[in-house]
């Protein structure tokens, strides 16, 4: 697939204002440095479509992003690194209970987890969150240029294991050197409608 136009359209937290329509649309959730934002900006060839915090943590809104003017890309909130009150955590659950639950056109969620931290109880609850909701999950290892390929094929196995998928299924990515961005753009291609 390729890349020729990609443009911000909004950011929202409410239903209310999130893009109208029914364009494909595709969700992007991790931990708050997982590397979300600097993925997007890997898949669409653009440095700063997407605009990467200093902070880790500190996007509070879903961003959308319209590509192609074919489908959307969804930069929905990072978990686990940000302090938050018991009331913005109240609204974050409830935003992203209201985002995956009645989001029709929302095709799937690339869930991301840096690949050098082993998975855990917050990313197993998470995908079984979408899973339930009927959201087809597509797992990403990012930052996989971090790793030498003894790590990365530890890690893979890691993956695999915890999730109980075949290996293939855990896509690994580099936002630096370009890793894994045909196969991320696959697993977009193959949700959209034929031409």
């Amino acid at each position: 697939m390729e890349i020729r136009k990609a443009e911000f359209l909004k950011s929202a937290a409410n239903p209310s204002g999130w893009p109208a329509g029914n364009l494909p649309e595709f969700a992007f959730f991790g931990r708050s440095n997982a590397g979300k934002s600097s993925l997007i900006n890997m898949l669409v060839c653009r440095k700063s479509l997407v605009k990467t915090g200093a902070r880790p943590g500190m996007t509070r809104l879903l961003n959308f992003f319209r590509i192609n003017d074919a489908f959307l890309l969804a930069d929905l909130p990072g978990y686990g690194f940000a302090r938050r009150s018991a009331a913005e955590t109240a609204a974050f659950d409830r935003m992203l209970a209201d985002y995956a639950g009645t989001r029709a056109q929302l095709r799937a969620v690339f869930f991301l987890m840096d690949c050098r931290r082993p998975p855990a109880a917050p990313e197993r609850d998470s995908v079984a969150y979408f899973t339930e909701l009927g959201r087809d999950v597509v797992l990403v290892a990012t930052k996989a240029d971090k790793l030498n390929a003894s790590a990365r094929a530890a890690a893979s196995r890691a993956f695999s294991a915890f999730f109980g998928v075949p290996p293939e299924r855990v896509i690994f990515s580099s936002a630096r050197n370009k890793t894994g961005r045909e196969a991320l753009l696959r697993e977009i291609e193959i949700r959209l409608p034929s031409a």
